[in-house]
């Protein structure tokens, strides 16, 4: 084998070395492309489920708001409610310590009848 041939074969070996380094950079970047693509995928599907569940959010957060306000509006009343009550509840104290002081004033109108009735 002459240095010609052994050149020539060097050369088609680095050649071929060279092309399939090539291919196997094409192939890496079609993979690569392959996985980038993918993961655009999975960050559509995720995005629009982030999106669905920052609508259920929403309208849980008005729900709960919504429900703050019946609380909020159901101890007002319930208060308004207890004031009622305690004013009606001094109303009927002041009452029967009125009919307590009549049934005394008739019991000692009664007593004084019946003590000029025992003197006469």
């Amino acid at each position: 084998m002459s240095i010609k041939d052994a050149a020539l074969q060097y050369a088609t070996a680095i050649e071929n070395e060279l092309i399939q380094v090539r291919a196997d950079q094409m192939e890496l970047g079609q993979q690569l492309t392959e996985r980038i693509n993918g993961v655009a995928d999975r960050i559509k599907v995720l995005d629009g489920k982030v999106t669905i569940l920052d609508g259920r959010l929403t309208r849980l957060e008005a729900t709960v708001e919504a429900l703050d306000h019946k609380v909020d509006t159901g101890f007002a009343e319930l208060r308004e409610a207890q004031e009622d009550m305690r004013k009606a509840q001094t109303a009927m104290q002041d009452s029967q310590r009125s009919m307590q002081k009549t049934q005394v004033e008739m019991m000692d109108i009664l007593v004084a009848i019946q003590a000029k009735l025992e003197l006469n």
